[in-house]
């Protein structure tokens, strides 16, 4: 992103941080190697984030899917913040000559309107009503907001440090694993390093490092196990 770009997009975010009110963070993602960053923010307080924040799990996949060569935004796909609360998350991919410069992201937390529309709610009804029949007990748990204009997306989660977005992406990866991380097969090395890949985690800076550290193997076997896992992509898209 050109520095009269990154200028413009500042004044886009406190401009529309200030329109739509505090309910409402816009961010800007700077997309560089290894270093993509929140280079502007508008009412952070709603994610936690602040300047130099990390980009997020959901951002990082629409990057490797490359969405961007085929849409010019993401809509309506859910974020959770840590304190669990489920916003609406939107993104529109920023380019220059077709390539990926930049993300502009607007999240929105409607969680004050549910308090406000529950208060109405038991205003009018007796709160046995409102709690059976606006939401009962056995009612079916709420579905993830699918996004239009673009595939499909994991929940969205925010983190503060580039550590903890690779704890994340790593957890994400390696839960279901039922065997001591220091005693996989080079079989189940491969698929972790595979499925890391496709997350987008080797698009951070310092995560063959600290992959070897989860891993306890050297550094040149997680660079072959990632250039396996390139090259079984490539073959897929051909």
């Amino acid at each position: 992103m050109t520095e009269q770009m990154l200028r413009q997009y500042t004044v886009l975010v406190e401009y529309l941080g200030a329109t739509l009110g505090p309910d409402y963070e816009v961010v800007l993602h700077e997309i560089l190697p290894e270093t993509s960053r929140v280079a502007a923010i508008a009412n952070g307080s709603i994610s936690g984030r602040s300047v130099g924040a990390p980009i997020t799990n959901a951002a990082l996949r629409m990057i490797m899917q490359k969405q961007y060569e085929t849409s010019d935004y993401n809509l309506n796909y859910t974020g959770q913040l840590a304190n669990g609360k489920t916003i609406r998350s939107s993104t529109m991919f920023i380019k220059d000559d077709g390539k990926l410069v930049g993300l502009l992201c607007i999240n929105f937390d409607d969680s004050r309107f549910h308090e406000i529309s529950d208060a109405i709610l038991k205003l009018i009804h007796p709160d046995d009503f409102v709690h059976h029949h606006y939401f009962p007990v056995d009612a079916p748990a709420k579905q993830p907001m699918q996004p239009q204009h673009a595939a499909a997306v994991p929940a969205e989660h925010f983190q503060s440090d580039m550590n903890s977005l690779m704890e994340e992406l790593f957890e994400t990866v390696t839960k279901s694993v039922n065997v001591p991380l220091d005693r996989l097969t080079q079989a189940e090395r491969t698929r972790i390093i595979a499925q890391l890949h496709e997350q987008g985690m080797f698009e951070l800076r310092g995560a063959v490092q600290f992959t070897v550290k989860k891993l306890s193997c050297s550094q040149a076997s997680i660079y072959r196990y990632i250039k396996k896992a390139k090259a079984g992509e490539n073959a897929q898209n051909e």
